[in-house]
């Protein structure tokens, strides 16, 4: 049998050969980032606690935590050449060293996100010779929606954070759609969903066609979470997380806009 370092390796290699084959450009990024403190936005300042981060005279240092981040600050400053990339490599988070692996395509259009998903999933089945089990598929800017346009309070996040079914229907009442949502088994939430909203508002579009494009690949088991936070402020659309069936691996990314607009997926192996 061959050695699980190389069987880790060879999936690595293959993932960066199967992007290409599929037109996407491979990168490379420093693995020690050098910031700047006059530069570090809010989003940085709060991943501070999970970074490896020193400082040497003037100058601060950080292993790279993760590509997406690193990639938005990168092109902060310089111009993109390619609309599509590739990479792997390594990143540390509260000193785990990982191998991640991710596509990113920048000014997507919905196609070009289902075809980096593609990518993904014929990467899952041919070189991982696995499949997915399931997929939670979400809107950051749903629970706005749900809320009527306005932003919740910090009682009322903490409350769908924790899926306080109770303490929701304390504040909201129970016929109030978050409640109703909670209360539906989350295979069958989007169904309720459109129930309760009309299927053409963006939001709701935008998950029944992430849905109808799982079920064109055979993947049934989807799930809708309405209650995660975004990770980083630029987060604003669909987010996707895809459990692999034999392994203990995710699959996870979304669409962001800030200060660059993409679309990335990653798979930590």
């Amino acid at each position: 049998m061959e050695h699980a370092l190389i069987i880790s390796k060879l999936e690595e290699i293959n993932f960066l050969r199967t992007a290409e084959k599929h037109h996407y450009h491979l990168i490379q990024t420093p693995f020690i980032e050098t910031l700047h403190w006059d530069a570090l936005t809010p989003d940085d300042l709060k991943q501070m606690p999970e970074r490896s981060v020193w400082q040497d005279h003037e100058r601060l240092y950080a292993l790279r935590n993760d590509f997406t981040d690193q990639l938005v600050r990168y092109y902060q400053q310089y111009n993109r050449h390619h609309n599509a990339v590739a990479y792997s490599g390594t990143i540390v988070r509260h000193q785990h060293i990982q191998t991640q692996l991710g596509l990113e395509w920048y000014e997507p259009t919905i196609q070009e996100m289902h075809y980096t998903f593609s990518v993904f999933f014929k990467y899952i089945q041919e070189i991982l010779e696995d499949q997915i089990d399931y997929i939670v598929i979400g809107h950051y800017e749903l629970v706005q929606l749900l809320l009527n346009d306005t932003q919740p309070n910090k009682e009322i996040t903490m409350l769908i954070e924790q899926r306080n079914i109770s303490g929701l229907t304390l504040k909201l009442g129970l016929h109030h759609p978050i409640v109703q949502l909670l209360l539906t088994p989350t295979h069958q939430q989007l169904e309720k969903l459109n129930q309760l909203f009309d299927s053409t508002h963006h939001i709701i579009a935008i998950l029944n066609r992430w849905e109808a494009f799982f079920h064109s690949l055979d993947i049934d088991n989807v799930h809708l979470d309405l209650t995660p936070q975004p990770p980083r402020s630029y987060y604003k659309g669909i987010f996707i997380h895809a459990k692999l069936a034999q392994r203990e691996l995710l699959l996870q990314g979304g669409y962001y806009k800030g200060a660059l607009e993409g679309f990335g997926l990653g798979l930590t192996l």
